[in-house]
């Protein structure tokens, strides 16, 4: 979180930032490392972290309420977006499963809805540079 709340609060020229010039926004999905005794999706085997808080959501209301002790911890403009659930109690994520469900994927869509640019594990710089080369700037 702290890398893309630098990004997104960076100057991007004299007089913007970079959250002033593109949206940020964040799809929750599933918690890759749920705490015990929730299991991973990708192993079906209890496998905490060491930022597993929360347990998996099961329902689109549960996921909500997680989603509420994310965003104190935003910076700048940056929005949250929850995934929904086609069934309750599966993790089927619509979304996330269309682009790819990786954990920590970042995504860079031009207006037009084509994307520009896809990361399967977030890396600031990288998407910084995107940026850029993207709005013609350095």
């Amino acid at each position: 979180m702290s890398a893309l709340n630098q990004l997104a609060t960076k100057s991007y020229d004299e007089t913007s930032t970079y959250d002033e010039q593109v949206h940020f926004v964040h799809l929750y999905v599933v918690e890759p490392h749920p705490k015990s005794p929730d299991v991973s999706p990708y192993t079906g085997k209890v496998w905490e972290g060491k930022y597993s808080t929360k347990g998996q959501a099961f329902t689109y209301d549960e996921r909500v309420v997680a989603v509420q002790d994310i965003l104190p911890l935003l910076e700048g403009d940056q929005l949250i977006l929850v995934d929904d659930l086609l069934v309750p109690g599966d993790l089927n994520n619509p979304v996330w499963c269309t682009y790819g469900p990786c954990p920590n994927c970042a995504y860079l869509i031009r207006q037009d809805s084509v994307i520009d640019a896809v990361q399967t594990w977030f890396n600031a710089g990288d998407v910084e540079k995107a940026i850029d080369t993207l709005l013609g700037g350095s």
